[in-house]
């Protein structure tokens, strides 16, 4: 799976160094290139997968520390909501393949999303460890 997504950001990288003379501009309404988006699908979706289990490992330790319920109730909600987003891009990707799909500005929007929920999840977290750790090394 990693070595189809390397040659396709391969043929893409490549894509855009070989300037083709008379080669024809394409870009989409919203003025963005298919190969800009098909970039940035592939961007978040890396960075999601990348978070992920970050995300986890970190939820375990603020469960561990004792980061009180509405944090972690806030962390999961988001960490769902992320979930859901990208199941929907999923769903209306070609072939059930998000990576089949990287050029779909629709596709791109959901996954970006995803993992800006993702990443606020864990930011949610990472912010109630640190103010877990600094009232306990306070208390000491």
């Amino acid at each position: 799976m990693r070595k189809v997504a390397l040659a396709i950001l391969g043929v893409l990288l490549l894509g855009m160094a070989v300037p083709q003379a008379g080669a024809v501009s394409l870009t989409t309404t919203s003025g963005v290139s298919p190969t800009t988006i098909m970039m940035l699908t592939y961007f978040y979706y890396r960075n999601y997968n990348a978070l992920l289990p970050e995300f986890n490992a970190t939820y375990q330790k603020a469960v561990e520390l004792g980061v009180d319920n509405a944090t972690l109730s806030e962390a999961l909600a988001l960490y769902n909501n992320a979930t859901v987003l990208m199941q929907k891009a999923t769903q209306i990707s070609a072939g059930g393949n998000i990576l089949a799909s990287l050029g779909s500005y629709r596709v791109m929007i959901l996954v970006r999303n995803a993992y800006f929920t993702l990443r606020d999840a864990y930011e949610v977290l990472t912010t109630a460890i640190q103010n877990v750790t600094v009232a306990n090394v306070t208390r000491s």
